[in-house]
C-alpha cells in the first residue's frame, strides 16, 4: 500500500487569497503609520521644492536691512514666520528655495548612478568572464577614493556648480550600485528559470529585464533610498565647506554655513535648515525599509497583515510568552494506568490563528492527541491540513504572523506554551528536537558539518571546540557516515541527499531528546534511501526510548513505521488511534477516503481513486463539520453542529463524526 499527496507549505506562512488583486501602494503605505508619516514629510519636501520657487518669486533674495535678524514670529506676516537673516531676507523663503536646489542635486545624482551602475553590474554578472572582472576592477578603483575627498579635489580644480556636483557624486556612487547589482545577478544567473529563458532563445538584455531585474529591484531601490540621504548630506557638507553650491544660489548646507556665526544671537538661521536636512534624511531612511517590502512580491503581503494583539507576559519572567487562553486540566480518567510516567507529549485543544491580508483565520482548531515514550505517532492528511503548523507550534518555531490562541502543549508534563523564551531554549535539544524536511537548506552551507553537529554540545553542555568535534564524529559514526573524522571537515553540499538527511537526524538526536519531531524526513529521497532513513530513526528510537512525531503523506510509511496515527483535516484532528486499527476499520469518512485513494484500489485503465473536492480555504471553513462538503454521509446535523473528538470505551480510538458507526471497512 503506497500513496502520497503534495507537501504542505511551511508552517506560519500566509499568502493572499487566490483571485484577489494585489493591494495598491497607498493601501500598503496606510498599514504602516511610521512609513506613512515619513512618506508625507518627503512628499511635502518634494512639493515645496517643485512648486515653492514659483510661488515665492524673488522673496528668497529680497533684502531688508531694517528687518535684520528678526526672530521667528507671527507678527511679521507669512514670510516672517521663521525669522530673517542678517540681510533681512526671509528664512522661510530661503528654505523653500534651498529645498529645490538641494533636491536638484541629490535626485539626478542618485538616478544616474542607479541606472548606470545597475545596468553595468547586471550585464557584467550575466556575461561573466573578462567583462565581470573588468567592471569590478574599475569599481574597486573608484571606491578606493572616498566620495567626499574625491568631490573636494575635483571641485577645487573645476568651478563649483550644481552640475559639477551632480556629475561627481553620480560617478562616485556608480560602483555602489554596480557591486550590488553584480552580487544579485551572480546569484540569480545560475537559477533554473534563467536557464529556461536561455533555452527559449532569450537574449542577454531581455533575460536581465524580465527575470533578473524584477528580483534585484527591491534591493536596488532600498540602496537608492539610503543613498539619497548620503548624497544630500555630501552636498550639504561641500556647501558648508564653501566648495559646493555658490551664492547667489542657495542650499540647506550653504544656509547652515552662513548662519553658523550667528548661532548665539540668531540660532534660527542655521538650526532650521539643519533641521530640514535631518527630517528629510530620517524620513528617507524610514521609507527605505518600507520600500524593500513593498517592491518585493514575496514579502509585500506582510504589510497587509492585521496588527498583532498584545501578548500576556509569562509569569515570573520579563520576556514575552505566547498569548494563550487557560484550559482545564486533562481528565484524570483518561490518564494511562501507569500514572502518566510514559507520557512524553500531550497536545490538548491547541488553537493557532494566522494573520493574512484578508483577515485573521483559524489555522489550527482544538488539535488534541497524545504520544508516549518509545512510540511513533504519525500526523496524516492532505496538503494544507495543518500537520506542519502543528509541529512548528510544538517546537515554538511559528512565524510572527501566527499566534497561539489557546490550548496546551505538555512535554514531559510541562506546558511549553506558558514558558518564557529563555526556558523554551533550554528545552530545545535535550528535551524536544526536530528534523526538517529540506536537508540542503536546513544546514548552514558555509560551515562544516562537524562544526554544526558539535554546536548543540557547546550550547547546552559547554564543551570546548575540540570536545564538541569529537562528539560530532561519534554522531556521524552512529548515523552511518563513512570516514566520519575526515568527512567532519566537509561542507553540506559535499554530501548526497541521503547523507545530509542522516546528518540532520544526528544533529536532532545529539542530546538525546525525549520527543523528536520528524517533518517529512524522506522528502526527495529515492525509495531505498527512504527505507534506510526510516530504519535509522527506528533504531535510534529503540536505543533512546524516544517518542517520535512523524509528519508524512506516505500511507505505506505510516503503516510500516508508525504505532499510532492522527488524521488531520482543515486544521482539525478528525480521528486518532493505533495504526493497525485505524487502517483496518476507519471510523471517519475522510480517513476512509484517504485509505481508498491508493493505486492498488484503482481499476486497470480507470482513473485513480481520490476523495472528491478539496480542503476548504482557511478563510472559508464552513460551520459545523469541516468535512461536510466532501462527505458522502453529510446530513443537516453536519452543517449545524461541529462534531467533537470522542474517545471510545476502550480509550484507544477517537473520532470526530456524528455518524461514525455507519462506516464499515469493505
Amino acid at each position: 500500500m503506497s500513496a502520497t499527496v503534495t507537501t504542505d507549505p511551511p508552517a506560519g506562512t500566509a499568502t493572499p487569497t487566490p483571485g484577489t488583486h494585489p493591494p495598491r501602494w497607498w493601501t500598503l503605505l496606510g498599514k504602516d503609520r511610521v512609513a506613512a508619516v515619513a512618506a508625507v514629510l518627503l512628499g511635502l519636501v518634494f512639493l515645496v521644492a517643485l512648486f515653492g520657487p514659483l510661488l515665492i518669486g524673488d522673496r528668497a533674495a529680497r533684502q531688508d536691512l531694517a528687518a535684520s535678524l528678526r526672530p521667528p514670529s507671527l507678527d511679521h506676516g507669512f514670510y516672517g514666520l521663521l525669522g530673517t537673516d542678517v540681510l533681512g531676507r526671509s528664512v522661510l523663503a530661503r528654505l523653500i528655495e534651498a529645498a529645490a536646489t538641494t533636491l536638484s542635486v541629490a535626485l539626478p545624482a542618485v538616478v544616474c548612478s542607479l541606472v548606470i551602475g545597475s545596468a553595468i553590474g547586471m550585464w557584467a554578472s550575466y556575461r561573466g568572464g573578462w567583462r565581470e572582472n573588468a567592471a569590478m576592477r574599475v569599481a574597486d578603483v573608484i571606491l578606493s577614493f572616498p566620495s567626499l575627498l574625491l568631490a573636494v579635489v575635483v571641485l577645487y580644480v573645476f568651478a563649483p556648480s550644481a552640475t559639477n556636483i551632480v556629475l561627481i557624486l553620480a560617478l562616485a556612487r556608480i560602483p555602489v550600485y554596480l557591486r550590488t547589482a553584480r552580487a544579485e545577478g551572480a546569484e540569480l544567473r545560475s537559477r533554473l528559470f534563467v536557464d529556461a529563458a536561455r533555452t527559449f532563445g532569450a537574449g542577454t538584455w531581455p533575460t536581465i529585464y524580465r527575470h533578473i531585474l524584477p528580483i534585484a529591484m527591491p534591493t536596488l531601490l532600498t540602496v537608492a533610498t539610503l543613498d539619497f540621504c548620503f548624497v544630500m548630506l555630501t552636498e550639504s557638507s561641500l556647501s558648508f565647506l564653501g566648495i559646493g553650491i555658490q551664492p547667489p544660489e542657495i542650499s540647506w548646507g550653504l544656509m547652515v554655513a552662513q548662519g553658523r556665526q550667528y548661532l548665539q544671537t540668531a540660532w534660527w538661521i542655521a538650526v532650521l535648515p539643519g533641521l530640514a536636512i535631518v527630517l528629510t534624511t530620517v524620513s528617507a531612511t524610514v521609507l527605505a525599509a518600507w520600500v524593500r517590502l513593498a517592491t518585493d512580491p514575496g514579502q509585500r503581503w506582510h504589510l497587509t497583515l492585521p496588527r498583532k494583539k498584545r501578548q500576556v507576559p509569562a509569569v515570573g519572567d520579563t520576556e514575552r510568552a505566547p498569548a494563550v487562553r487557560p484550559v482545564p486540566e486533562a481528565d484524570p480518567a483518561k490518564a494511562p494506568e501507569d500514572g502518566g510516567s510514559r507520557r512524553a507529549l500531550e497536545v490538548e485543544r491547541l488553537g493557532v490563528d494566522l494573520r493574512t491580508p484578508s483577515g485573521t483565520v483559524r489555522a489550527l482548531d482544538s488539535v488534541s492527541f497524545t504520544l508516549d515514550k518509545g512510540r511513533t505517532l504519525a500526523l496524516l492528511g492532505e496538503s494544507g491540513c495543518g500537520k506542519s503548523m502543528t509541529a512548528q507550534s510544538i517546537a515554538g518555531l511559528l512565524e510572527p504572523v501566527a499566534d497561539v490562541t489557546g490550548g496546551a502543549v505538555r512535554v514531559g508534563g510541562t506546558d511549553v506554551l506558558r514558558l518564557s523564551a529563555s526556558a523554551r531554549k533550554r528545552l530545545a535539544g535535550p528535551v524536544l528536537s526536530i528534523v526538517f524536511q529540506d536537508a540542503l537548506t536546513a544546514m548552514n552551507p558555509v560551515q562544516t558539518v562537524g562544526k554544526q553537529l558539535g554546536e548543540p554540545f557547546r550550547i547546552h553542555r559547554g564543551l570546548s571546540r575540540r570536545q564538541a568535534r569529537e562528539k560530532a564524529v561519534e554522531l556521524m559514526e552512529i548515523v552511518g557516515i563513512p570516514e566520519p573524522r575526515a568527512r567532519a571537515r566537509s561542507y553540506p553540499h559535499q554530501f548526497s541527499g541521503g547523507m545530509r538527511q542522516r546528518l540532520l537526524i544526528a544533529m536532532a538526536v545529539a542530546l538525546g531528546p525525549d520527543v523528536l519531531i520528524a517533518d517529512e524526513p524522506t522528502t526527495a529521497l529515492d525509495v531505498t534511501v527512504q527505507a534506510q532513513i526510516m530504519q535509522l530513526l527506528r533504531d535510534l528510537q529503540s536505543e533512546r526510548d524516544m517518542a517520535v512525531l512523524l509528519i508524512t503523506h506516505d500511507l505505506a510509511v505510516v503503516s510500516e513505521r508508525a504505532d499510532d496515527v492522527a488524521i488531520m483535516y482543515a486544521g482539525n484532528v478528525v480521528e486518532t488511534g493505533p495504526v493497525r486499527e485505524v487502517f483496518a476499520n476507519p471510523q471517519h469518512p475522510y480517513t476512509k477516503g484517504l485509505l481508498d485513494s491508493v493505486p492498488e484500489h484503482a481499476e486497470r485503465g480507470g482513473p485513480l481513486p481520490a476523495v472528491p473536492g478539496s480542503p476548504p480555504e482557511l478563510s472559508a471553513v464552513p460551520p459545523g463539520c469541516v468535512f461536510q462538503a466532501r462527505c458522502p454521509l453529510a446530513r443537516e446535523r453536519c452543517a449545524e453542529e461541529r462534531p467533537r473528538l470522542v474517545t471510545d470505551d476502550g480509550a484507544s480510538r477517537a473520532v470526530a463524526c456524528h455518524f461514525s458507526e455507519e462506516l464499515s471497512r469493505v
